[in-house]
């Protein structure tokens, strides 16, 4: 019994290490530095006029609330935003990319004052509670396909790449079959007033250990929307 333990945590632990190093290829997440990672630790609480610290209690607030659909178009802020982010996730993938076709809330990751500094607190406070249905008309990417996201997770349940590895097949051609059946997810947007500066999140499901997500800052550098080298947050599974 001991020894089918050992080897269960074994390749778990081979399965978590494959999944976060092929993750960190496909998103281009940098590893942190002890000093990147203590900056990132949570802020004091800040006075009660603080404009993050009203941001942010605005939307611990909305975790309360139901989301609902907003029925206006996607500007063309938005689609360029969501553009890029799908091009820098799918552009060396040879198999189109799964994408719900319902975007999520902004809701978690934004403890970092600066990636929240000069955005609107009504826009957070749109994007923190409500979400678009996407299409393809609006996004009509080849490498991309629109899935129902409820419907994607039976099959990403039944695509966990821990299933057959327990059962002899290697890690890596579990996790790259997994990661044909993933979910990728994008979140509403939040801007800034002059729509100079975006925040976005995103995310991709592939299985119980097998995915990754974070928050990103998007600034506008002669009329284009470019990802900034400053990390909101970030998350591997």
């Amino acid at each position: 019994m001991r020894r089918r333990a050992f080897i269960g945590i074994a390749l778990i632990a081979v399965l978590a290490l494959a999944v976060a190093l092929h993750l960190a290829r496909r998103s281009r997440l940098a590893i942190l530095t002890p000093s990147e990672l203590a900056a990132k630790r949570p802020m004091p609480t800040a006075p009660p006029d603080d404009v993050c610290a009203q941001m942010q209690r605005a939307l611990a607030g909305s975790l309360t609330k139901k989301p609902v659909r907003n029925k206006n178009p996607l500007s063309a802020d938005d689609v360029a935003i969501y553009e890029e982010i799908l091009e820098r996730w799918n552009s060396k993938s040879r198999s189109p990319l799964n994408v719900s076709n319902r975007t999520f809330r902004l809701d978690r990751g934004l403890s970092d004052c600066d990636c929240l500094k000069g955005i609107e607190p009504q826009s957070i406070e749109n994007a923190a509670n409500s979400f678009h249905i996407l299409t393809g008309d609006v996004l009509g990417r080849k490498s991309i396909r629109f899935v129902d996201a409820g419907k994607q997770a039976v099959v990403i349940h039944s695509n966990d790449p821990d299933n057959p590895i327990r059962e002899g097949k290697r890690v890596e051609a579990a996790v790259n079959e997994a990661f044909s059946t993933g979910l990728f997810s994008v979140s509403e947007i939040a801007f800034d007033k002059e729509h100079r500066r975006a925040l976005v999140s995103y995310s991709f499901v592939c299985g119980s250990l097998c995915g990754s997500g974070g928050v990103w800052l998007f600034e506008k550098v002669d009329g284009l929307w470019k990802k900034s080298e400053h990390a909101c947050d970030g998350w591997v599974s």
